[in-house]
């Protein structure tokens, strides 16, 4: 009995060993974040701030999915991404990075803000929307805005080449305000 369980404790430590651990990839991400606002969140009266102009900006990505993989890739080559997908216990799937070249750019808006921001989900429809409002974000403060005030965010999912291929391109297009500043 005692070699038995000398010899199942031998048998578990070499599978142990033997498995490859897979750490967490890190996606190395440059992120923005802007206060947005309605009309009624203002409390401003309407000589207290400066409307600038309607602004859009859009992102496109490709993404292809088969068995085990998703992959989503900028048409710009900023950024690519992989996930390998798998299940657990449960069955449940658990989508894992598996590689990442470039920096994905993404925005924040200020209602959408959520803490675990280093967690990238597998979902393309996420990356392109946060992409999008990061473009309109660097456009604001090249602007010098001070807020985004309703904006709008459309995005549409096409057929790619290929059958497992999907195109999705966001445009998100806000009004600029600048706030007056005290006694002007």
């Amino acid at each position: 009995m005692k070699k038995f369980s000398y010899l199942l404790i031998f048998a578990v430590a070499l599978t142990l060993s033997s498995c490859k651990i897979r750490r967490s990839t890190i996606v190395p991400q440059a992120i923005n974040t802007i206060a947005t606002a309605s009309f009624e969140e203002l409390n401003l009266e309407r000589k207290d701030y400066i409307v600038m102009n309607t602004v859009s900006a859009e992102a496109t990505i490709y993404a292809h999915f088969s068995n085990a993989l998703i992959e989503v890739e900028d048409p710009n080559g900023d950024f690519s991404l992989s996930w390998v997908v798998s299940t657990n216990a449960n069955g449940q799937a658990i989508y894992v990075p598996l590689k990442v070249n470039g920096i994905l750019r993404l925005g924040y808006l200020s209602n959408d803000y959520d803490e675990q921001i280093m967690y990238i989900p597998a979902y393309p429809h996420w990356i392109v929307r946060r992409m999008a409002i990061y473009k309109l974000i660097n456009a604001a403060k090249v602007a010098g805005a001070d807020g985004i005030i309703e904006p709008v965010i459309s995005t549409n999912v096409e057929q790619g080449r290929r059958s497992r291929d999907i195109v999705y391109k966001t445009t998100i297009s806000g009004k600029f305000i600048k706030i007056k500043p005290d006694g002007k």
